[in-house]
């Protein structure tokens, strides 16, 4: 066996191999030996078939079952002597295969990219750090109280903040059009639920006033209106304010805390921000890390890789739109992103899975089981009973797998951080998780 490699990007390799016509023809006749035992032949008994006739009748079929196996064996023969490893299934062309005569087929295929800082020695990463203050647990505690606010219909004007039940129908150019009439309908004038023209005319009026409203549609809004101008004729039925509930140990029952205790409301308010907060702060952390080491290495990605990528980000995206209620059905027949569409961020999660496997590999790192350990007894810590839930982790490979890649994960971002030159960025928690 011959073979020969053509680099052909920084990635791509051409391996022609060269098979031996004696060889093929050794494992040809080997087949057909195989086959005279069991194949049937008018004139004479099974087992009994003379080896030329065998030959003569079944010799294509022999070649073509060989011929794989031959394809496999060899080029894996080929890869070795090469030094070479493909990071995708090679493709495969094979030249006519012609008797006595050897055999040649070419294997097109990408290798892994050689990566060139593997560390981030003398990069700068700017490190989040943030603590929970009071009014963070206020504002909460706040968010809270606005979502079992009530309704107490008021006499007045509207304004801000108000609920303001109406009737309304809209015309384009005198005519009514689809989705611009409705009653009964409430608008609760500045949480821009509504066009700001339409919430604007509404604001001021009280119940019983009717009026026209001009509103001009944005460019960007459904094809059939963008950017024309439509009356709304409305009619405000009810105007009703906001009333939050006390804080008072009725509202902290309802949130399952027995005793009423305020404080222990605010207590279990602040113990979830900070492990909310903490979090974010680890997912952030490591996000920069990771974007900054992607920058060290602008490397060619295979494409069949990211191609294999793109596939399960649309089934990633597919699974959660299933838990969220969506018809399986419906997915069916939804087509796929262009892949030129997802190729950017599929490209950058194989080169980020690269680099993770490069930098593990290296480092001789393993899953650290003391924090594994940690991990699933905080975990179990929230289920009524931790030790089933301990015990099924620690028994089930592909659930402790799961948590020993995080674990790993873990591991190289602090080692990574422990070398980069690390800036500390003071952040407010409420910015980072994004509290409303």
């Amino acid at each position: 066996m011959q073979a020969s490699v053509e680099k052909t990007s920084a990635i791509g390799r051409k391996m022609s191999v060269v098979v031996p016509a004696e060889r093929i023809e050794t494992a040809v006749q080997a087949k057909l030996k195989q086959l005279s035992k069991r194949v049937k032949v008018q004139g004479f008994r099974p087992g009994k078939v003379p080896m030329k006739i065998v030959d003569q009748q079944y010799r294509g079929s022999a070649t073509s079952d060989v011929l794989g196996d031959l394809i496999q064996s060899t080029l894996q023969e080929a890869l070795a002597s090469e030094e070479l490893v493909p990071a995708v299934q090679p493709d495969i062309i094979p030249e006519p295969v012609e008797k006595g005569k050897d055999f040649t087929y070419v294997a097109n295929f990408d290798v892994y990219p050689e990566f060139e800082k593997l560390d981030l020695k003398g990069v700068k990463v700017a490190k989040p750090e943030s603590s929970v203050e009071d009014s963070d647990v206020d504002q909460v505690i706040e968010n809270m109280r606005k979502q079992q606010l009530s309704w107490d219909e008021v006499k007045r004007k509207s304004k801000q903040g108000d609920r303001v039940m109406v009737n309304f129908t809209g015309t384009v150019d005198g005519e009514e059009f689809e989705g611009g009439k409705a009653e009964d309908y409430p608008v609760v004038l500045g949480e821009g639920q509504m066009l700001a023209d339409f919430e604007k005319g509404i604001e001021g009026m009280k119940a019983g006033d009717k009026q026209d409203v001009k509103v001009t549609f944005p460019d960007d809004y459904q094809a059939d209106l963008a950017g024309k101008e439509a009356t709304f004729n409305i009619e405000v039925k009810t105007v009703s304010k906001a009333v939050l509930p006390e804080l008072d140990a009725e509202f902290v029952k309802n949130f399952g805390i027995e005793s009423g205790d305020v404080e222990q409301l605010r207590a279990e308010v602040r113990s979830n921000l900070e492990t909310n907060l903490e979090s974010q702060l680890s997912s952030t952390l490591r996000q920069r890390a990771f974007d900054a080491l992607l920058e060290q290495n602008d490397a060619e990605i295979p494409l069949k890789m990211a191609q294999e990528e793109a596939q399960r980000m649309v089934q990633e995206q597919k699974n959660q739109m299933i838990q969220q209620g969506v018809d399986p059905k419906v997915l069916e027949n939804m087509p796929d992103p262009d892949f030129e569409v997802l190729k950017p961020q599929a490209e950058k999660r194989v080169a980020l899975g690269l680099l993770m496997m490069e930098i593990i590999r290296k480092a001789d790192l393993k899953p650290d089981q003391a924090r594994v350990d940690a991990r699933i007894e905080k975990m179990a810590s929230s289920y009524e009973d931790p030790k089933e839930f301990i015990d099924y982790y620690k028994n089930n490979q592909q659930a402790l797998a799961q948590v020993q890649s995080i674990v790993l994960e873990e591991q190289v971002v602090e080692m990574l951080i422990e070398h980069a030159d690390v800036e500390i960025e003071k952040v407010n928690a409420a910015d980072l998780l994004n509290m409303q």
